[in-house]
């Protein structure tokens, strides 16, 4: 079956389901309705099988709480046709709702373990100045504890690997992937990327023709760091360094160029409702996409991204950045018809 086919409409009630179903009981009800693996909503989506089980098990313990985890959400709901902002205001509210549960959870879990039961049947109490001086030293072992972790964690730097590529590729792009440790942050030269629970992580790179050095980072919470280099020669075809340019003249559909300047930037881009890139592109870097109706773009640095536009109103037009330096935004849209003065607004 397509992954498009017998969408519902842009509701909840279309899928015979209503407000009193989670996130994770519409997709997965849906994607069941269409007869559609995880496997398959992967390809399309190019969302990970991992975090289509853990929003389809609403796993919030385990799903990052985070942009991209958002970002998953919205994906996997609009390949099901629902209406993306009501699904993605739904998760928020059920994410608010878990954290609050969660807080709730180790509150009584405090007032338990401080209430005194009785042996047999004879109870006992104990004073204030006991439950006092108890908790005096449990702190004092704890901060004990806690000092000799920070002497051996800020003398140890987060160990990062990468896994084998070629040196020597013919594609304008490369996927960088490795493992860390638990609860370290990568970084693609400087630009933060998405890391599995378990420290592996895997992103996609722009490169430019001709020699690429890729800096991967792992930073402890601690500031304690360590990185890596990958060296990667691109190879690529006249055809493809040739035709990165817009269309000289206006034209019946929506070119846009993507210039990445100073900074590695995270770049989203989906073309006639379809993904079809998500990924790091490195300093210097250009992307050329089209689309028959509309394209739209997120980037993680406004400021350093720079665009050129053609569609049936402009021709090869130069619209800048999209916003300020280490500033993100989000589903900038650009039409066959949209005018000039309304792009960047």
């Amino acid at each position: 079956m397509s992954p498009n086919a017998h969408k519902p409409n842009k509701s909840l009630s279309s899928a015979g389901l209503g407000h009193s179903h989670t996130v994770a009981e519409l997709l997965k009800a849906q994607r069941e309705k269409l007869g559609q693996t995880l496997k398959e909503v992967e390809k399309t989506t190019q969302v990970r099988k991992r975090y289509l089980e853990l929003i389809e098990a609403a796993d919030y313990e385990n799903l990052p709480d985070d942009i991209y985890a958002l970002g998953y959400v919205k994906s996997y709901a609009d390949h099901l046709g629902f209406d993306t902002a009501l699904i993605t205001n739904m998760y928020k509210k059920e994410r608010m709702s878990y954290k609050q549960q969660r807080q709730i959870a180790g509150d009584n879990l405090i007032e338990e373990n401080m209430s005194i039961k009785p042996l047999g049947r004879q109870g006992f109490a104990i004073g204030s100045k006991s439950i006092l001086a108890l908790s005096s030293i449990v702190l004092f072992v704890l901060i004990i504890i806690y000092l000799g972790w920070q002497v051996v964690v800020l003398n140890a730097p987060p160990r990062i690997y990468l896994n084998a590529n070629q040196e020597n590729v013919t594609t304008n792009f490369v996927v960088v992937s490795g493992q860390t440790d638990r609860g370290a942050d990568v970084y693609i030269d400087d630009s933060q990327i998405l890391t599995n629970a378990d420290g592996s992580f895997s992103e996609r790179v722009a490169l430019v023709d001709g020699p690429n050095q890729i800096k991967v980072t792992s930073k402890n919470r601690l500031g304690k760091s360590s990185y890596v280099y990958k060296n990667i020669t691109a190879n690529l075809p006249k055809e493809k360094t040739q035709n990165l340019n817009v269309s000289a003249t206006t034209i019946d559909g929506v070119e846009l160029l993507v210039k990445v300047s100073n900074q590695a930037t995270w770049i989203t881009i989906k073309s006639d409702g379809q993904d079809v890139f998500k990924g790091i592109m490195l300093p210097g870097t250009e992307q050329l996409f089209k689309a028959k109706s509309s394209i739209i773009m997120s980037t993680s640095n406004a400021g350093n991204t720079q665009i050129i536009l053609s569609n049936q109103n402009v021709a090869g037009r130069d619209l800048g950045t999209v916003g300020r330096s280490g500033e993100a935004r989000n589903d900038i849209g650009f039409s066959h018809d949209t005018q000039f003065s309304q792009t960047t607004n």
